[in-house]
């Protein structure tokens, strides 16, 4: 057996004794060749049925359907066969008629042996051309099929235009496909990144030493920046240079990063005071023997376990929901009021058809019991109500207001030092990790707003 694979040859003729020639002259001639033979048209479309073939050869002039026929009605079932007419009763009308239907080859009958070698070649290739044709075809829907189903972004760009993407591109830039080719890629890039991402461009053109792998914003079709990751090779697209690149969005990633930084900063701000006072008491016992500057100690340590726990919430809280179920908002907002302490000096307020959303319920009720808590805390006999607005929820407060309405949803700020200032920072993580925006107004009554939007109603 040679390197190729085998190749199932069916040859049609009406002369037995000549298919027994042609059998024995092209298996001898190529190994890869197996021949079954037949001695008319339809047995061959009866064998063509049993059997899986890779190639016809068949005679022209036949008693019942000709060659022609054969041709045709194997064109009906099997359009990829190849199948050669191989006759001696050949002429230029009847090879004109074969390549009309669809021969892959014409070939005539003559005397001597090369004519075999010839025909066994002939069969060889186009054998060999199908399956790469086929191979091709299976490859490219594989590739495609990969390519548009991934969960990055792909893309081909020329110059400052792209020359082909996927669907995810338009799915993470907003753009729908016909917008994203007639612009300038770099119209996508974040202006303070738009310089760097240029010049590793014209290096990696100029076959200069540029990063494969960075990050770099972009602005969305919304006005929304996304932190994405770019990895990009040079490739020769349509005989020209291009580069092929996938992206990944990375935003929450990168908003994690940054909130541990916040996380950073606020653990080393805020538990400074306490271990002063803790330190510095400690060595006052040591010093007088007084105990009750253990009090004090106590008070101190109190105060860093309710900081860590904030925080340990703050991080498990802002994680990405990616389980959900039907919440009934009337439903979980009474079960956080209950929660609240101090509730009982004040007063809670419901739409009376509040909606059904899709959420974490137990974070959901997280977020309304920081909004309550802040109302009670600010105002103790505040009356407190929970509306449907045309983009989600708003928790209404006839409190005193908010000050500073550009800082309530920084970790670690307030205007009471007995709280930590974690409350509407969880607010607006558990928002975040739903995929929700928020943001602080003014209520109708003058006091404080939180408004939850983007979120979807049942």
């Amino acid at each position: 057996m040679t390197e190729r694979g085998a190749i199932r040859v069916l040859h049609v003729d009406d002369d037995p004794d000549f298919l027994e020639v042609v059998a024995t002259y092209l298996e001898s001639e190529e190994e890869s060749l197996s021949v079954h033979s037949e001695d008319s048209a339809q047995a061959g479309l009866e064998r063509l049925t049993e059997m899986e073939i890779d190639c016809v050869v068949s005679d022209y002039r036949m008693p019942g359907m000709d060659g022609l026929g054969f041709l045709e009605s194997v064109r009906d079932e099997y359009p990829e066969m190849p199948f050669v007419l191989y006759t001696g009763h050949g002429s230029e009308e009847i090879a004109s008629e074969a390549i009309s239907a669809g021969v892959t080859e014409y070939m005539q009958k003559e005397t001597g042996t090369d004519q075999y070698t010839v025909l066994a070649n002939t069969i060889v290739n186009a054998v060999e051309h199908t399956r790469a044709e086929k191979a091709l075809r299976e490859s490219e829907q594989r590739y495609r099929t990969l390519v548009e189903q991934s969960h990055d972004g792909i893309y081909i760009y020329r110059g400052r235009h792209f020359e082909f993407l996927n669907d995810r591109i338009c799915e993470i830039t907003g753009y729908d496909e016909e917008t994203l080719y007639g612009m300038d890629i770099f119209e996508l890039i974040h202006p303070e990144d738009r310089e760097r991402v240029g010049e590793i461009a014209q290096r990696r053109h100029a076959g200069e030493d540029a990063p494969n792998r960075y990050e770099a914003r972009i602005i969305t079709d919304s006005g929304e920046t996304r932190y994405l990751e770019f990895s990009v090779e040079t490739i020769t697209y349509e005989g020209a240079y291009a580069g092929m690149g996938s992206v990944r969005d990375v935003t929450e990633r990168r908003r994690r990063e940054q909130r541990l930084d916040e996380f950073a900063s606020i653990v080393a701000h805020d538990l400074r005071n306490p271990l002063n006072v803790l330190a510095g008491r400690l060595d006052l016992a040591r010093e007088t023997g007084d105990d009750t500057h253990f009090d004090a100690m106590e008070r101190s340590v109190d105060t860093m376990e309710t900081l860590l726990e904030d925080m340990r919430d703050l991080a498990r809280l802002g994680m990405p929901v990616h389980e959900t179920g039907v919440v009934d908002i009337e439903e979980v907002a009474r079960t956080a009021w209950r929660q609240v302490e101090g509730a009982e000096t004040a007063t809670l307020e419901l739409d009376d058809e509040l909606p059904t959303i899709e959420a974490d319920e137990d974070r959901l009720e997280r977020l309304f019991v920081e909004c309550f808590e802040n109302a009670v805390v600010h105002a103790a006999d505040a009356t407190v109500h929970v509306r449907t607005t045309a983009g989600g929820l708003a928790i209404d407060d006839d409190g005193p207001g908010v000050d500073e309405p550009e800082r309530v949803f920084e970790a670690g700020y307030t205007t009471d030092t007995s709280r930590t200032g974690f409350g509407l920072a969880i607010v607006e993580w558990i928002a975040d990790a739903h995929g929700w925006r928020s943001a602080i107004e003014q209520s109708p009554a003058g006091g404080a707003r939180v408004a939850i939007s983007d979120i979807e109603q049942m």
